[in-house]
């Protein structure tokens, strides 16, 4: 609550900071987008988007950080499983940790593992820059345009259906953070390196069907 009231006091700069701390790693969580969505109302919401985008990214590469030191251990383990990773990030990296960064997907996990296996830092910097900076633009320009119309809604409905929509909100959350992500990845990355042997065959094979 604390680093809520430095972002609302200080704007631009407070948004930052509280930016950088909540993303540092994912035993600090600190809610960005509430700060972002009222400052929005008096606020620039694209320099809004810029501060908050740039702290938050800074913050998110901690995870990247510990992946790297925890490669070797990590590398040992699960060579296999993070083979196939690997293949599929290299080529489809940036554009992953963009949507991950432009969505509520767990974007520090998934930079856990760029960082495991030494993806480039640039790469990834600038497609998390990217994406934080959008999607934090969206949240301000949210604010601006919807603050009266959202507080309207929340000082006429009642309790009961204030409780309706925390429950929701809570559902949702514990909903994504049971999607066992590993898995997922390990699945695509295997649909994406067949689907592509079967390329290279009908290529071989002249177009036909196989």
């Amino acid at each position: 609550m604390e680093l809520q009231n430095l972002a609302l006091t200080y704007g631009y700069v407070g948004v930052f900071i509280l930016a950088l701390v909540s993303n540092l790693t994912f035993f600090l969580p600190a809610p960005l987008v509430v700060p972002v969505y009222a400052l929005g109302v008096t606020h620039n919401p694209i320099l809004l988007g810029l501060s908050s985008g740039l702290g938050s990214t800074i913050g998110e590469f901690s995870s990247y950080f510990i992946g790297l030191a925890g490669k070797k251990i990590i590398n040992e383990r699960y060579e296999n499983q993070l083979e196939i990773a690997k293949k599929l990030l290299q080529k489809y990296g940036a554009a992953m940790i963009f949507i991950f960064a432009l969505t509520p997907l767990p974007d520090d996990l998934l930079l856990v593992t760029f960082g495991i296996i030494k993806y480039d830092l640039k790469k990834a910097f600038t497609a998390m820059l990217f994406g934080k900076i959008i999607l934090n633009m969206i949240v301000a320009y949210a604010g601006r345009y919807s603050f009266s119309f959202v507080l309207d809604i929340m000082t006429s409905i009642n309790i009961v259906q204030i409780v309706f929509l925390a429950f929701f909100c809570v559902i949702t959350v514990l909903a994504f953070s049971k999607i066992d992500w590993s898995t997922v990845f390990k699945k695509i990355g295997t649909s994406y390196l067949g689907n592509m042997e079967k390329f290279r065959v009908c290529i071989r094979l002249g177009g036909r069907d196989i």
